[in-house]
């Protein structure tokens, strides 16, 4: 647990740095004035002032934020948000996204370096040398049939048998299509555990999507020369981009249709108990799990949103096309500020009910 909530700790804090920094360093850029550079929520822990910026350390470790003059009221000092050029007010709304982003990027490049597995790209179109293939167990959930069997994560599964006919496992395509064909099925599944090869006996659930109840990651590893790196790690920035795009299109499509928050989206509880897994899963799992966060933060930010950095960049175009504010800079701020009321009846709505999916269940 220690471990799990010092890894929690240090993903949130890697993620809201970068974001933050985004918007700070392209602040400065536009000469706007920045009051105060804060990771973390009050109370405050730590907190230093530097010329004219105040710099703080927040007790909750659940977001990060950049104050800048004129930002949140009506000031007519030069130096101010609100009176800044709107090409500049953009550029520092969105530049919080692009960091996470480039975060996502540079960590990828670092993993491929070295040798890593793939997570949108297919490794057979990756240029590099295969150093291991195999499918991991990331984690099991409660109540499901790999933990029946006792399975762990890190588990990683070699092959599965029915009736003496046995389908090995290179790829999580490979085993997911072997889940689904045999649901309700009772199977032997060979895994390995510290170096030891286990046979568990097991009987999939009748449920297509979970019959194992298990989330599993490819490791497929692939060591990419340095100054190639960068290109496949741009490549997989891009796949998973495009990936979580479709995501969140299907997350807003079920909204309006449903008026139900989607199972697959989670708050800070769900974060933690993933970061867990990951931590448990390895080292490289954990980093690509840092990646793909820092993509889905940048995604939630763009959204066009009241309060969101996509809400800010939406009223700067708009202010753009038409030649003048479509409203006041006061009914702005207002409008960001229940937009930011809205998102924090989400977050509590999506943390209740992955306490009791979690937690309590």
């Amino acid at each position: 647990m220690i471990l799990t909530i010092i890894a929690f700790i240090l993903v949130l804090g890697i993620l809201i740095i970068a974001h933050e920094s985004g918007h700070f360093v392209a602040a400065k850029l536009s000469k706007i004035k920045v009051l105060e550079f804060a990771v973390g929520f009050p109370p405050r822990l730590l907190s230093f002032r530097k010329k004219e910026t105040k710099y703080t350390i927040g007790a909750l470790p659940l977001g990060g934020y950049v104050k800048m003059l004129g930002e949140e009221d009506v000031s007519q000092d030069p130096r101010s948000f609100g009176r800044a050029k709107p090409w500049k007010r953009l550029m520092v709304s969105i530049a919080g996204v692009i960091m996470n982003v480039v975060l996502a990027w540079i960590i990828l490049t670092i993993g491929f370096a070295v040798g890593m597995s793939s997570i949108a790209t297919d490794p057979a179109s990756i240029p590099g040398k295969v150093l291991k293939s195999e499918v991991v167990l990331a984690g099991i959930e409660k109540d499901s049939a790999a933990e029946k069997a006792d399975l762990k994560a890190g588990d990683i599964l070699e092959s599965g048998s029915i009736n003496g006919a046995v389908t090995k496992f290179l790829t999580s395509a490979q085993f997911d299509a072997y889940s689904s064909q045999n649901v309700g099925k009772t199977v032997g599944l060979v895994v390995k555990r510290d170096n030891n090869e286990l046979t568990k006996t097991i009987t999939f659930s009748g449920q297509k999507d979970e019959a194992l109840g298990v989330a599993i990651a490819d490791n497929t590893v692939i060591r990419v020369v340095w100054y190639r790196a960068p290109i496949v790690a741009l490549r997989e920035t891009y796949s998973i981009l495009k990936v979580t795009a479709q995501f969140f299109q299907d997350f807003v499509h079920t909204i309006f249709k449903t008026g139900k928050v989607s199972q697959n989206v989670g708050g800070p509880v769900a974060i933690y108990v993933y970061t867990g897994m990951a931590v448990k899963a390895g080292w490289m799992i954990f980093i690509q799990y840092v990646a793909l966060l820092s993509i889905n933060l940048a995604f939630i930010n763009i959204l066009p949103f009241p309060a969101l950095d996509g809400g800010r960049a939406l009223f700067i175009i708009l202010e753009s096309i038409f030649r003048r504010r479509v409203v006041k800079e006061e009914i702005e701020n207002i409008i960001h500020f229940a937009g930011f009321i809205v998102l924090m009846l989400l977050v509590i709505l999506i943390t209740y009910r992955d306490v009791i999916h979690y937690i309590i269940h």
